[in-house]
């Protein structure tokens, strides 16, 4: 595609394979005609895996396989806004990075910096989105370009995609969702933003709201809520940190989960199902909640692999009035700003 635009450097700051679609997207027709990749950003090589064998990130090893300039500095400085200068950065784009973009470098390239945000904002500012969206049982979630500014994601909307959730809805599904997006934004707005045909849209603090890091302690589960919210939370945090419960003195890990409000069960044995107290039953296990039941498809106990139920409970018993205990859980967003993510530009 020829344009009458020159084209315009970008350097591309991001950690994350998720982001991985916008940067062949910059590297494909029609966009390379609009934009020359000329550095990218990415955390430093670190150890992974069980081996602890130091490696590359996949935006990294991207770079490396495209022979892009790559830089991995452990801490943002002065020696960045001089070498974005020297590579005279038009447009610097982000997602997932993991660094805090200071205003002196927000400053330096001509059209300025752009984030892609793996949510509809202002809904689930920060940086755990994809999770704050499923395990708030939200209807939608999406991706949204919007103009950094010194602030956490309170920049101006540039695009936006939409994408529905439903009750399968996990976290790797969404990020694969949210990953393809971010091609669509890409094509439609690095041109805009280049011939200056963009409307940024102001949030609306009305609708805001705060996600937060995640840890492995929001692993655990609280039975005196009701069963939709909290197989929400498992499909939210499946793989890492995951949802567990106490048993015998060990960690059952949660696979797939169901909520589920009619169950065949004797009356009186019902009266007695409290918040936390298992039914099982013909190779199928449930946990009472506050409201329902949470069915449990698939359960790892430490060390072992994930097993269907009916599989699992052969091996490990787990009978009809035992209690599971509930362990307090925190929201994974707010209307307020988290204290520990005030300041992070995700």
């Amino acid at each position: 595609m020829e344009t009458k635009y020159e084209r315009k450097n970008v350097v591309f700051f991001a950690s994350d394979a998720i982001a991985l679609p916008i940067l062949e997207t910059l590297m494909s027709a029609p966009l390379r005609a609009w934009v020359k990749i000329v550095g990218i950003y990415s955390q430093p090589d670190r150890a992974r895996g069980r081996g602890q064998k130091v490696s590359s990130n996949p935006i990294a090893q991207w770079a490396k396989d495209f022979n892009i300039p790559l830089f991995q500095p452990e801490k943002l400085g002065d020696e960045d806004i001089a070498r974005l200068r020297e590579l005279r950065c038009d447009i610097g784009l982000v997602m997932a990075y993991g660094h805090i973009l200071k205003k002196s470098l927000l400053e330096v390239p001509t059209y300025g910096f752009y984030n892609y945000h793996a949510s509809l904002l202002p809904h689930y500012r920060g940086p755990a989105p994809i999770e704050a969206a499923i395990a708030a049982n939200a209807g939608g979630a999406g991706v949204t370009l919007q103009k950094i500014v010194p602030a956490l994601d309170q920049g101006d909307i540039i695009e936006s995609a939409v994408i529905p959730l439903t009750q399968e809805s996990t976290r790797a599904g969404l990020r694969e969702k949210i990953s393809e997006a971010c091609t669509f934004i890409t094509q439609q707005a690095i041109p805009a933003i280049i011939k200056g045909e963009v409307e940024p849209v102001p949030q609306s603090e009305k609708y805001v709201s705060y996600s937060r890091k995640i840890s492995r302690a929001d692993s655990a589960l609280d039975f005196n809520v009701e069963a939709k919210i909290l197989a929400a939370r498992v499909r939210a945090l499946c793989g890492w940190p995951g949802c567990t419960i106490p048993f015998n003195g060990m960690e059952l890990k949660l696979g797939m989960v169901e909520p589920v409000y009619n169950i065949e069960i004797r009356e009186d044995l019902k009266a007695q199902m409290k918040p936390g107290t298992v039914y099982s039953h013909d190779g199928e296990l449930y946990i009472a909640t506050s409201n329902g039941f949470l069915k449990i498809l698939a359960l790892q106990r430490p060390g072992g692999r994930m097993l269907p139920i009916n599989i699992f409970l052969t091996g490990m018993k787990i009978t009809t009035g035992m209690q599971i205990e509930s362990r307090p859980m925190i929201p994974l967003s707010r209307p307020q700003p988290w204290p520990l993510v005030k300041k992070q530009i995700s």
